[in-house]
């Protein structure tokens, strides 16, 4: 709900005073710190909390409100897509440590990895390639790995993510999903949190998260978390090693201005990088390697190291509208040195393979800057909602390769450790391959209008330039999309207090980094998106269920075409345009607490992509997926023992792959992962968590088919974790 212009701004429970003035002037009668026990008071604050309230302070697996979908502060049932929170209770449960396992978890998300470090994630048969940090757009890039997706969940208090076509919010972009990660801030009350966790693998980690007032009148809070992680791998010769820094600082200078300024450090680093194994012998049969197989060797290593400066001002005027401006900046390093094995090795000698040596270093600027502003408005005696904003990302980037001197060394063959002894080369300088710089521009206005009590639409434009200019291996390349624009509308009717039906558009527009056998780049996707559903609020509000059936209509949709590599681009997959593209699909949710303890969330998801002819399209995504976790804290003697667990199944996926007897198809069969979780509280301060993932040890594959290779998924697994809080 925005202010109430004549009690001026509320304040989120910061200070106990200014919350007590704020809520007399809410609610009828006397003030409240004259009447109210403190038992009564947190009752209140819990029902009137504000709507983007942190979840690590609710305990839910439920989020009140999210600005993902459109700007606005909005319900899920106000919310006219299908929208998913990952709240801060739900990581803790099930163990989620990184960016990209929080990704997994997520509703009709799945994962698909190309090397030991290169993960790219889907929904609704189309990569992710949009997010956001605390609603400042941030695009990805699946080819060059600077550690968008691998950051420590220990920096988020929850992750939004919003299916379907996103354009109002992100401009360019594919019909997938949208994820807004929105970071941790400082609590109300000093706060420390330490932990310890060891593992299979030999994996360990600490961390430390610490929040406290600078202020005795609470208007100036500080929070500062760090962590270190190292883990072995179920791959020979393979380990990972992040480490994570963030501070952040909040002021109140006014009750009616807030400013946010942080940083954040990441610096991933893994030993033994590399690619799958190759899936055919040189006489066309099937290879049969063991889970600790992977193209690689002791001398690989692979790093990224981000560097990310934000601020944010936030200001409320005395009519209710709210201002925002944001910046952040980021500065990024990459490198990458390995050898790469193609083809097919000898059955008997596992010679035969052909090495590409490669030493890549890598450096990125990002630059983000958000203007908003949202409030109320009176029209036909009807109360409406108004949102206003505009962004510009302007992103470049710079890759070099050095190549070995005097040539390549002999790799042997492919066969126990000797795939792994090969010497490192003599490396040459490093020259430019790759030198972009893509800017997006973009202003959008949404609002959510109150047509009748029942009724609401709510309608959007948006204006949006793209423009890249590139020089790639030689090639100089100028791109630039102009007044592209994208509108929205969404229809949301309340059937009664508790279900909504709801019907929404957008279209879309996808500037591709996709090449055709030329080298030249495709031109943008452009297409439609429609979805319709019910969704309720059950249980007195503590259970979300939702419904959904969608359509995505494309044009010039990027296809990777079997065995087809860019001219002189080794190791650079060549696409072409696909007309008539489709996906039709299905979802189901429910998410919430049950009974007093008994918290779920459980999904299922259909996507059915085909292209003009009716031939199935994005066969190496899942059709389906279902994704389910519970957990229960045991009332009682027991109370201090919640038990849970979950299971994640998908269906058949299946590619083309390049074999010595001519292409041929490779698939994974469907498959389920169950896992399981314990956690016992000692006291209020002190708890101990298990967490065996993969119970039934199910042998998968991660990916199979990229260039003909493949890449096993991790085996049965523990963890377990100490947890100290003061």
């Amino acid at each position: 709900m925005p202010p109430v212009p004549a009690c001026g701004v509320h304040v989120a429970n910061r200070r106990l005073g200014a919350t007590l003035a704020t809520l007399s002037c809410l609610l009828p009668g006397p003030a409240l710190a004259e009447t109210s026990s403190p038992d009564e008071l947190e009752r209140i604050l819990v029902v009137g909390a504000a709507p983007d309230q942190a979840s690590e302070t609710s305990g839910d697996y439920t989020s009140p409100a999210n600005r993902s979908a459109t700007g606005l502060s909005l319900t899920p049932r106000e919310t006219p897509q299908s929208v998913s929170v990952i709240t801060h209770r739900r990581i803790q449960d099930q163990g989620l440590e990184t960016s990209g396992e929080i990704l997994e978890s997520a509703p009709g998300v799945s994962m698909t990895r190309s090397d030991s470090n290169r993960r790219s994630y889907s929904s609704r048969g189309f990569s992710i390639s949009s997010f956001q940090f605390d609603g400042l757009l941030t695009p990805i890039n699946n080819f060059w790995n600077f550690g968008d997706t691998d950051w420590d969940s220990i920096l988020y208090d929850r992750v939004e993510v919003v299916r379907g076509a996103t354009g109002l919010m992100t401009g360019a972009g594919e019909p997938s999903a949208s994820v807004n990660f929105i970071r941790k801030r400082p609590l109300d009350e000093p706060q420390i949190r330490a932990g310890i966790a060891a593992g299979s693998h030999d994996r360990r980690r600490v961390s430390a998260d610490i929040s406290t007032p600078l202020s005795d009148d609470g208007r100036v809070g500080m929070r500062l978390i760090a962590a270190k992680d190292t883990r072995d791998s179920h791959v020979a010769h393979l380990s990972d090693d992040s480490e994570t820094f963030y501070g952040v600082v909040q002021a109140e200078p006014s009750e009616a201005t807030t400013l946010r300024a942080g940083l954040e450090y990441q610096h991933n680093q893994t030993d033994g990088a590399g690619s799958g194994f190759p899936l055919f012998h040189a006489d066309g049969s099937r290879t049969d390697y063991d889970r600790s197989a992977a193209n690689n060797t002791r001398w690989s290593h692979f790093f990224n190291e981000t560097t990310r400066g934000f601020v944010d001002l936030g200001h409320t005027l005395d009519n209710g509208w709210t201002l925002r401006a944001a910046y952040s900046h980021d500065d990024g390093n990459y490198g990458l040195r390995y050898l790469y094995r193609g083809g097919y090795p000898d059955r008997y000698t596992g010679q035969g393979m052909s090495p590409y040596f490669a030493n890549y270093r890598g450096d990125r600027t990002r630059r983000d800057l958000h203007l908003t502003a949202e409030g109320e408005v009176s029209l036909f005696d009807r109360r409406h909602e108004l949102g206003l904003g505009w962004m510009r990302v302007e992103d470049q980037m710079t890759i070099g390769l050095a190549s070995p001197r005097g040539g390549y060394p002999d790799i042997g063959g492919f066969f126990g450790d000797d795939y792994h002894r090969v010497p490192e080369p003599d490396w040459g300088r490093h020259d430019t391959i790759d030198d972009g710089r893509i800017v997006q521009r973009g202003g959008y206005a949404v609002a959510r209008l109150s047509l009748a009590d029942p009724l609401s639409l709510i309608a959007g434009v948006r204006l949006s330039d793209w423009e890249i200019d590139q020089t790639y291996y030689g090639d100089r390349r100028r791109y630039a999309y102009e007044d592209e624009l994208t509108p929205y509308a969404g229809l949301i009717y309340d059937l009664d207090e508790r279900v909504s039906v709801y019907a929404s558009y957008t279209s879309i527009f996808d500037a591709q980094n996709k090449r055709a056998p030329d080298g030249s780049l495709l031109d943008p996707v452009r297409g439609d998106s429609y979805e319709a559903g019910l969704k309720a609020s059950l249980l007195d509000g503590r259970l979300d269920a939702a419904l959904a059936v969608y359509r995505t209509d494309q044009q010039d949709l990027g296809e990777a075409i079997p065995g087809e590599e860019v001219s002189g681009r080794p190791g650079t997959q060549a696409y072409r345009a696909v007309d008539g593209a489709r996906v039709e699909g299905f979802e189901a949710e429910v998410v919430g607490e049950l009974a007093d303890g008994w918290r779920l969330s459980a999904s299922y998801t259909l996507a059915d992509a085909e292209d003009a002819d009716g031939e199935a399209t994005n066969t190496d995504h899942p059709r389906q997926q279902l994704k389910l976790f519970t957990s229960y804290r045991l009332p009682g003697a027991w109370q201090g023992l919640t038990l849970g667990g979950g299971a994640r199944w998908q269906s058949e996926t299946h590619r083309q792959a390049s074999s010595p007897n001519g292409s041929t198809r490779v698939g994974q069969d469907a498959y389920l992962v169950a896992d399981l979780m314990a956690r016992y509280r000692f006291s209020d301060r002190l708890s101990a968590q298990l967490d065996v993932n993969n119970v039934f040890d199910e042998r998968y594959y991660e990916q199979i088919g990229f260039y003909s290779q493949a890449w096993w998924g991790e085996p049965r697994s523990a963890v377990l974790s100490l947890d100290w809080q003061w």
